[in-house]
């Protein structure tokens, strides 16, 4: 399995080639980081030094929902 990584951030999302919703992701993943050197790499390459991107492509909102204590 093939994923795309950060170098700088050190982290990674699994790339799903005939999965729309992921190639949506991956473009939201490689224009947060478009500053940043990206690779793409065999995930099992990667797993044990980088995590899991944490932005899903929603622009942050489940963030938002865990850190409201209103």
């Amino acid at each position: 399995m093939r994923a795309r990584a950060c170098i700088k951030c050190k982290e990674y999302m699994v790339i799903h080639a005939n999965n729309p919703l992921n190639q949506n992701k991956i473009e939201f993943f490689e224009r947060k980081h478009h500053l940043h050197t990206l690779i793409t790499v065999n995930l099992n390459e990667i797993k044990d030094q980088y995590q899991i991107s944490k932005n899903n492509g929603s622009n942050g909102s489940s963030e938002e929902n865990h850190n409201s204590y209103s």
